[in-house]
């Protein structure tokens, strides 16, 4: 689990960072070692819970292979409200050919995901056109939590469909595809490694009644076998993740059973 943990803790930078401001923050002291934060992610929800661009997560730069990038986007921890915002819509991801359908809330919010570089000099572009341009050879990691987690997978299905080495990691995410979609991926042969809580809700949605599937295979854990306290958004937290996958230092104050709401 430790590879894991270290990449579930970029996520949690990516959220301490929109904690510090919540549009454009700078490299927080507690940066991973051995990167470099070369790009901010905003994304433009058209959530009733949430109107304005906002910081979304990072791009790093490894500073001991110059072909190893990181793309990390946070998601929701705390409030699941975001759930309510999504009618659950199927629509053809027309990016990639035949490669079926995706949530259309997810799909509509990484379409709007843009890069905004450190370097001033760089204008920014859209996530989705950095793949345009990124050298050959490059190498890609994409991760995520919550509704990040959606938006790093569809952002690694098309980093697969162009070819580059791509390996997708996720914690919490909900169902982002139809079975056809699924499928696409995984000719693909894109490294996959998706964590859920058993107890957490957010990846039983949305259900597969509507023609949704996850990719396979998952990796369960359960912190129901842990001292965390029994609530919707205790089960969520990426917090939670971490202290179930053996990170000791994972801060679980608020959400230890017995601890006061």
């Amino acid at each position: 689990m430790e590879p894991l943990i270290a990449w579930g803790k970029f996520v949690g930078v990516a959220y301490e960072m929109y904690k510090i401001d919540h549009r454009s923050p700078g490299t927080p002291a507690d940066f991973p070692v051995g990167w470099e934060r070369v790009a901010n992610l905003t994304m433009t929800p058209r959530l009733e819970s949430i109107k304005e661009k906002e910081f979304g997560g990072y791009i790093a730069q490894s500073l001991s292979d110059a072909s190893l990038q990181a793309v990390v986007i946070r998601g929701t921890e705390s409030s699941l409200d975001w759930l309510m915002d999504f009618e659950f819509k199927l629509e053809t991801f027309h990016e990639v050919p035949n490669s079926g359908k995706t949530e259309a809330g997810f799909t509509n919010l990484y379409r709007s995901m843009t890069v905004e570089y450190a370097d001033p000099s760089r204008p920014s572009e859209l996530l989705s056109e950095t793949l345009d341009h990124l050298p050959a050879g490059t190498k890609l990691v994409v991760t995520g939590h919550s509704l990040g987690s959606s938006l790093a997978t569809i952002h690694a299905f098309l980093a697969g469909s162009k070819n580059f080495d791509v390996e997708l990691i996720t914690f919490a995410s909900p169902r982002v595809g139809d079975s056809a979609f699924v499928e696409a991926f995984e000719r693909m042969n894109i490294a996959n490694t998706r964590v859920f809580n058993k107890p957490d809700v957010v990846p039983t949605v949305p259900i597969e009644l509507f023609g949704y599937r996850h990719l396979e295979p998952g990796i369960e854990i359960n912190s129901g076998l842990y001292p965390i306290k029994h609530s919707v958004s205790c089960y969520h937290a990426l917090s939670t993740y971490l202290y179930v996958m053996g990170d000791t230092q994972a801060n679980i104050d608020k959400c230890r059973a017995g601890a006061s709401s």
